[in-house]
């Protein structure tokens, strides 16, 4: 209850504003009509009253609409009787007064409508932030592992040039007997630095899935709204859905990091392609796996990067940095699927992956 009245005050207080200057301008309006009894006498009493209602339902919906309405019929009686005609009926009232919830329902609609764009754009802000700051832990992840694996191996090296270098000190006495204490020290430091290393890289390989049953449709076209939000060049969408295999089993937020990344990849292939169409689809694949894909039809895979697309750092863009698809791959293989770059029959590229399927 308590929670619920919180949640009342603060709609009421948010909406207050907005109310009260409805209320005011078409308040405004309906007693000018007073102003004007002396020059328009008993003559079109209501004359100010529906504008004045349909602004006050514009700018404040439902309630302001009422409230001028009801003040609008006020004033145009007291014109009536004012200027000695009989005033409206219970009838007559009645008629004015479904005019004016006419406007105040339209009024309401469109406050409604406003409401759910409103909440609509804040959720589709909200998952782009979800998504950006799942991205960035992604790319630190995977550039973590590529320079645990990398440095790993120099480090091994130096392990092994010192226990070679302590074995010939060893055998040859007339070396400083310090040497070997340095060498020791040497071959220490990397053992202890191949530790923290193998710590490290086990550190942020770990991924701790959230697994259920997911729309994969749904994915796709959360992912497309956040890819297009801010998009300058239209892209015509074809969605490629098997309804009957349309369920998978994935960590939400994840994935949805996978289909943004090739979405938006393949969105900036198009760029300068005559023909700018994309495809989304998922369809029954291998025995207990979907099949989804993202095709475009730009100019297709480099052909010296085609059997290196998923390796890190590797990039066919001047200002990329190659780790969009070493994500993919990860977040994909994670889920216990694979995920294959190939040439589109159309041209262009695409991109295929598996996900296991939802029970």
């Amino acid at each position: 209850m308590k929670r619920w009245v919180a949640s009342a005050w603060v709609e009421w207080a948010r909406q207050a504003p907005s109310a009260a200057l409805a209320v005011g301008l078409g308040g405004l309006i309906v007693l000018a009509r007073v102003a004007l009894q002396g020059v328009l006498g008993a003559a079109s009493p209501f004359i100010l009253a529906w504008p004045a209602a349909m602004i006050a339902a514009f700018v404040g919906g439902f309630w302001p609409a009422i409230v001028v309405s009801v003040l609008g019929l006020l004033v145009g009686q007291w014109a009536l009787q004012t200027g000695g005609v009989r005033p409206l009926g219970p009838g007559g009232a009645a008629i004015f007064m479904a005019f004016g919830c006419v406007f105040a329902a339209a009024g309401g609609m469109r406050k409604r409508g406003l409401k759910r764009a409103a909440a609509d754009a804040e959720r589709l802000n909200d998952m782009q932030r979800r998504l950006a700051g799942v991205a960035r832990l992604n790319a630190m992840g995977e550039i973590a592992a590529t320079l645990a694996h990398e440095l790993n191996q120099p480090l091994t090296a130096i392990a092994s040039y010192a226990g070679a270098a302590q074995r010939l000190v060893q055998r040859d006495a007339g070396q400083p007997a310090n040497v070997g204490d340095l060498l020791d020290k040497v071959s220490g430091q990397a053992s202890r630095a191949n530790e923290i290393i193998g710590r490290i890289r086990g550190y942020v390989t770990k991924t701790e899935l959230s697994l259920a049953p997911q729309s994969l449709s749904e994915m796709f076209d959360e992912a497309l709204a956040i890819v297009t939000a801010g998009a300058g060049r239209k892209v015509a969408v074809r969605r490629e859905f098997d309804a009957a295999a349309d369920r998978v089993l994935a960590d939400r937020v994840q994935l949805q990091q996978v289909m943004l990344n090739l979405i938006r990849n393949a969105v900036e292939a198009m760029a300068e392609a005559p023909r700018r169409e994309l495809t989304l689809g998922g369809r029954a694949g291998p025995a207990g796996f979907v099949e989804a894909w993202v095709s475009d039809t730009g100019p297709g895979l480099p052909p010296e990067l085609a059997e290196r697309l998923f390796e890190p750092f590797v990039t066919g863009k001047s200002d990329g940095m190659g780790i969009g698809l070493s994500v993919c791959r990860s977040i994909v293989e994670a889920h216990g699927g694979a995920i294959r770059g190939e040439t589109a029959p159309g041209g262009g590229a695409a991109f295929r992956f598996t996900l296991r399927r939802a029970p």
